[in-house]
């Protein structure tokens, strides 16, 4: 192996060991960047009930832009995506809009910084606003205001064993008010599955989640939830085949909170595995939309800071007819 091609893969392994290895210095309190997203010529294909309608590249400042892990729809013409490096990106909908997004940092006051770092997850009230991230380093929630200004942060107690580099990998209010903490590593030994905690509400206020595990397929694992209906959420997996360069593999999961067996073991039911029927990368995002013409799912890419990878936004046509594989 060539030592440029190695240097390459030790570094993008690092990158997607879950957690951040390398910080930038603090930014400014000013700081803003512009990120440019562009629409991408994609053979547009179907994969089980989605159907790739549209897809661009996003780009910004080489330093500072990248590391995007979670996305959420922040209403009907916003689009809200977090990085595990303390940056928030808001953008408006790029089917709808050509304005650029603008990259800042995560909250704007003197905590913000520390608050901001190592994020892996969102969720949001669509009512108010109110935006919760998941932090995976810190084995933390933070709650954030409509203004995306820190609020008050916890660390659940059933958090604290989880993977310091693995924890909170996927967050999701649910259109019940419940939320759904699902962490990414999974257990191998006595109690397979992914550990997961079910809040009957706030995390910030509810200090005795229920205690789940989650039956993921396939050698994948989970990176972001969206809520759907009730109590029921899809899921982003992902794996990888290592080589070089690596090959990103995404599926799509539904899980509902209340089928759970009586251990409180949930199985995943996977809508599909994508393979090359889209822009292969490492998403990292999901969010979902319900638009006039039909149901949506985006999915947004972790460049990991790496040149051979790229951050693209998806647009996914739903068909909510088709029957889930369990």
């Amino acid at each position: 192996m060539r030592p440029k091609r190695l240097l390459l893969a030790l570094m993008l392994a690092s990158a997607l060991a879950p957690g951040t290895w390398l910080r930038d210095p603090e930014l400014p309190r000013n700081f803003h960047r512009a990120v440019a997203i562009e629409p991408l010529d994609q053979d547009f294909q179907r994969s089980g009930p989605f159907a790739l309608v549209a897809a661009w590249e996003l780009t910004g400042d080489r330093v500072q832009f990248g590391g995007l892990s979670a996305l959420v729809a922040l209403d009907g013409m916003r689009f809200l995506a977090g990085s595990d490096t303390g940056r928030k990106l808001v953008f408006e909908r790029p089917d709808r809009s050509s304005a650029p997004g603008e990259l800042s940092r995560l909250g704007e006051n003197e905590t913000s910084y520390k608050l901001g770092r190592d994020l892996e997850s969102l969720a949001i009230d669509p009512v108010s606003g109110t935006v919760w991230g998941g932090f995976e380093f810190r084995e933390s929630i933070v709650r954030f205001d409509a203004d995306l200004k820190p609020d008050e942060e916890v660390r659940p107690a059933a958090m604290r064993y989880w993977g310091a580099n693995s924890g909170a990998e996927s967050l999701a209010r649910l259109a019940d008010g419940r939320f759904l903490v699902i962490e990414e590593r999974p257990q191998r030994w006595r109690e397979p599955g992914h550990r997961a905690l079910l809040f009957a509400g706030d995390p910030i206020e509810e200090r005795a989640p229920e205690e789940l595990r989650i039956a993921i397929p396939a050698g994948y694992r989970p990176v972001d939830a969206t809520p759907v209906e009730g109590g029921k959420a899809l899921v982003l997996l992902r794996r990888v085949s290592w080589g070089i360069p690596p090959v990103f593999q995404s599926a799509i999961a539904e899980v509902d909170v209340d089928r759970h067996a009586a251990d409180g073991t949930i199985a995943a039911a996977l809508l599909t595995e994508f393979g090359p029927a889209i822009p292969q990368d490492n998403y990292e995002g999901i969010a979902l939309t319900r638009d006039a013409d039909g149901t949506h799912v985006w999915l947004i890419s972790d460049d990991n800071f790496m040149s051979i990878q790229r951050t693209l936004l998806l647009k996914l046509r739903w068909d909510q007819r088709e029957k889930a594989r369990e």
